[in-house]
């Protein structure tokens, strides 16, 4: 059976990591040939008055890993360094990514940064902010433009604020 699956028995698994060991992870799994992945964000970090815009992981902790169960050693990944565990019900079964969802995740990434958060945006939608001072408070959209800025009614001590931001800062409540 999987002789006949051919080149479509390639799947994506999440690998969880250590505490910050992505970019380990992704290093290690690379030398031993396997395609990994490891979207990130651009994120606003404050401390002080300094104020710089990073790459962080969209999921911190993850990674992504594409392999052919039946073909590939993929039991040396729960020997990387960096490397916590491969995410299934045991060692034996790891779960593979469902490939609409990876697919979504793919196609949202220019060069393994996060262009766009959601396909579009509607008035009235809740969204989550990600980054910048008031990231992980929830808005409403109250309309959109052409140049991917969205305009969002946001509750600040109170009263209710309108604010411009980048289509790229803001995420749909149902994608968590």
């Amino acid at each position: 059976m999987a002789a006949s699956r051919g080149q479509n028995a390639l799947q994506w698994y999440v690998a969880e990591t250590l505490p910050r060991q992505e970019h380990v992870a992704i290093q290690n799994l690379k030398r031993q040939q396997f395609k990994s992945f490891c979207p990130r964000f651009r994120k606003v970090k404050r401390h002080g008055r300094r104020v710089e815009t990073v790459l962080a992981p969209l999921f911190p902790g993850y990674v992504f890993v594409s392999f052919d169960r039946d073909r590939h050693p993929w039991r040396s990944i729960y020997g990387t360094r960096g490397v916590k565990r491969l995410a299934g019900i045991d060692s034996a079964r790891p779960w593979p990514v469902p490939e609409a969802a990876m697919q979504q995740i793919l196609s949202r990434c220019e060069d393994g940064v996060v262009t766009r958060m959601a396909d579009s945006f509607e008035p009235g939608q809740q969204v989550r902010l990600i980054n910048g001072p008031f990231a992980q408070k929830i808005a409403s959209v109250e309309s959109l433009d052409d140049k991917g800025r969205v305009l969002i009614l946001l509750e600040i001590l109170g009263h209710k604020r309108v604010l411009k931001v980048n289509e790229g800062s803001i995420m749909s409540c149902s994608a968590k």
